[in-house]
């Protein structure tokens, strides 16, 4: 697949993310004298949202964690391996500075093999969601609140303290508080990824139906019992390149994907063979 260079494909995933419990995804302190000392994230007209980023954040980790186990098991996609870094540890990195710079000495002036061996070193995660070196395949647009209306509050205040290690018990001097979005809120979620065969949009699925069933948190304070939800409505739709001009004139709509099928793709297609 030509990854960068021209389209191939696009798939287009939808869901609501309805909270269980309450949602705290943080912002920078409060400037109102009477402000939260940890207020939620909201728009310029005081409505909360969850930014993309902290979507593709927990998406990301679950995915890497599932690759990780995959390659400890030995289990590969056919002629390909699927592993993830550390993408937070420069010498654990798939691709580290160095060895980008040995990757450029050996392609010379040629920036499309380059890339190609860019690609060739990355792990699967990266390939993915992108590095320093690749661009992400995968946008996670900002989840903005569907139901304001039924919504008896959009915020709420809750106390919090810290917490001695030693004692295990509450720190003398610190107590706090912070803002959440309360349970029954629900949030619409739009996922873009480009150029991605069926194989990995599977993978990606991974992570959703895990969030859809109630069963990775979303935010912070999650240990503490905020941040749980469950994913309803997940829909998923594919353009291909022939039917790339019908789409964008508008005269016929992507084509829908069955999430279970994509899912049973992925794991009928992978294998326990060894590899190097």
């Amino acid at each position: 697949m030509n990854t960068f260079w021209q389209f191939e494909n696009r798939w287009l995933i939808t869901a609501t993310l309805r909270m269980k419990t309450a949602l705290s995804v943080g912002s920078r302190a409060s400037l109102l004298p009477a402000g939260s000392d940890l207020p939620v994230i909201k728009t310029p007209e005081g409505v909360p949202f969850i930014p993309g980023s902290s979507l593709k954040g927990v998406v990301r980790t679950y995915v890497e964690r599932v690759l990780r186990t995959l390659d400890g098991m030995n289990t590969q996609h056919p002629e390909q391996r699927l592993w993830a870094c550390d993408p937070l540890d420069e010498k654990n990195r798939c691709v580290t500075a160095d060895r980008k710079k040995e990757l450029l000495a050996e392609a010379g002036e040629d920036d499309a093999r380059f890339t190609g061996l860019i690609w060739q070193h990355s792990c699967t995660a990266c390939r993915l969601f992108g590095s320093p070196w690749l661009a992400s395949r995968v946008a996670f647009q900002d989840a903005m609140l569907a139901n304001r209306e039924s919504l008896l509050r959009l915020t709420e205040v809750r106390d919090g303290v810290g917490i001695d290690r030693d004692l295990g018990s509450a720190k003398a001097g610190i107590k706090y508080d912070f803002e959440t979005v309360p349970a029954g809120a629900e949030f619409r979620i739009t996922i873009v990824v480009e150029n991605a065969e069926e194989w990995e949009a599977g993978l990606l699925l991974l992570a959703l139906k895990a969030i859809e069933k109630g069963e990775l948190p979303i935010g912070g304070k999650t240990t503490r019992g905020p941040g749980w939800g469950e994913l309803v409505d997940l829909e998923v739709q594919h353009i291909g390149k022939d039917t790339l001009l019908a789409y964008l004139t508008g005269s016929s709509p992507p084509e829908p994907k069955d999430p279970a099928q994509l899912l049973r793709r992925f794991s009928e297609q992978l294998n326990g063979g060894s590899h190097a």
